[in-house]
């Protein structure tokens, strides 16, 4: 932890409350990374980048103001301190939001003490860069192109500090690899792309990359559409996040004081199937990031979202919970240019009770890559539709190739169409979304 960042931020917190906030907080946030692609077997991209950027909340007369700097003068902390106070003469009074919370310790997270770049030498990182291109087109004569490839790694430093004295300090660093599969033979051609991120590069299964993408892009090449009908559906892991996490607003505290959360009118009653339970879990255990404090420095707890299928619990900061009348759930979000938020933090879906073998058993569609979901989602009504590509599965088997079709339902629908939930939990490549095998019903499949 950098003491010096920590001084800038009481100074811009002192000329804040000088000049005449009743209160105020700073967001400061520093990062350094890393990143390079390649194609035809050389470096065709190489950056290294630095950011540092201090963002300040004041509230005055119950109104607030927000300004932020990437300029650590004296000058340029003053001139922001002051741009907050006169940006909040233009607020709406605002009597939810307050600046109130006190911790007399520091709150310290630092999520990996190893740094990464010491790990391995740069030529080390160009050779295993240079492998993301070069492994993919050992793969097949039919591997026309490697489009997408790149080997990245970040460090990032989050500070929290409020008139108060509540501070709060959080470290995360990372290494990430992806890489894509083009093939391409006659007029047919296939293309899939995989990720994944570790703390460190020894660790990193650049290999998994490599066979995620040429086997997914291989079987396609050959890939037939469906029969337009009804089939349940099972998410690959990676899938399934991002559906839910198109989603996720239906938790949001936030949306609902704005009015743009469909959900809060069944807050507290059924609205999943009762096998559904979704956590939010700070500290989860196989988790990639841990997020212990939210950005009013309040410590997290697992939260339970779904409860046997019973909407339980919402995102909430304290300005939220303040207007809905309920305890907050410390999910306070902020960057240093922004308004106060909420946001998750690791979501988990606890396991069922459905060996792998039920969850599998009959026939169904495994979507492994969709296309078009956000363009093709309404959050309010909950219906979606998206291209899709994936297999046919019978009992556990793949029997044939799927691509050209397009997906339909209705997300809230689909919570209560659960045919079946696994019994052991799975990870996203970014292992930031755990759940099992979730067998949703009769999902609409348009293909021939």
């Amino acid at each position: 932890m950098n003491l010096e960042n920590k001084k800038l931020m009481e100074k811009l917190v002192d000329m804040a409350t000088s000049n005449g906030a009743d209160s105020c907080d700073v967001i400061f946030n520093t990062g350094k990374s890393l990143s390079m692609s390649a194609q035809e077997g050389e470096l065709d991209s190489y950056k290294v980048s630095g950011s540092k950027i201090a963002g300040i909340r004041v509230i005055k007369d119950s109104r607030v103001g927000i300004s932020y700097t990437e300029a650590f003068d004296e000058e340029a902390l003053a001139d922001t301190a002051k741009k907050a106070i006169e940006n909040s003469k233009f607020g709406e009074v605002n009597e939810y939001e307050k600046i109130e919370h006190f911790v007399e310790e520091d709150l310290v997270h630092k999520g990996d003490l190893e740094p990464i770049e010491d790990e391995v030498t740069p030529q080390d990182k160009i050779d295993l860069c240079l492998k993301l291109e070069s492994e993919v087109r050992k793969k097949d004569e039919r591997v026309k192109g490697v489009p997408y490839n790149g080997l990245s790694e970040s460090s990032t430093e989050g500070h929290y500090l409020n008139s108060l004295g509540t501070f709060a300090y959080d470290y995360e660093s990372y290494v990430s690899c992806y890489t894509s599969s083009l093939l391409k033979e006659g007029d047919k051609n296939s293309m899939f792309y995989y990720g994944t991120v570790d703390k460190h590069y020894k660790s990193l299964d650049w290999k998994k990359c490599v066979e995620q993408a040429y086997e997914h892009s291989r079987n396609w090449l050959d890939a037939s559409a469906l029969k337009t009908g009804k089939y349940d559906v099972i998410f690959s892991i990676d899938q399934f996040e991002s559906l839910f996490g198109a989603f996720r607003g239906m938790f949001s505290g936030k949306r609902a004081q704005e009015k743009s959360n469909p959900m809060i009118e069944q807050f507290g009653k059924k609205i999943a199937s009762d096998r559904l339970n979704v956590m939010d879990m700070p500290m989860y255990a196989d988790s990639f990031f841990k997020s212990p404090f939210d950005s009013e420095g309040y410590v997290r707890t697992d939260l339970g979202l779904i409860e046997n299928g019973v909407f339980k619990n919402m995102l909430h900061n304290s300005a939220t919970s303040k207007f809905f009348k309920v305890e907050n759930t410390f999910r306070a979000a902020r960057g240093a240019r922004g308004p106060l938020g909420v946001s998750g933090t690791t979501t988990v879906i606890k396991e069922g009770s459905d060996a792998a073998e039920i969850v599998t058993s009959g026939r169904y569609f495994e979507v492994c890559n969709m296309q078009g979901l956000h363009s093709g989602l309404n959050f309010m009504s909950g219906d979606f539709s998206f291209g899709a590509s994936g297999y046919l599965v019978e009992n556990g088997k793949r029997i044939q190739a799927v691509n050209g079709v397009t997906v339909a339902g209705n997300f809230y629908k689909m919570l209560n169409n659960i045919n079946s939930l696994g019994n052991e939990i799975l990870a996203s490549s970014g292992r930031s979304f755990f759940a099992p095998l979730v067998r949703f019903e009769a999902l609409t499949v348009a293909g021939n």
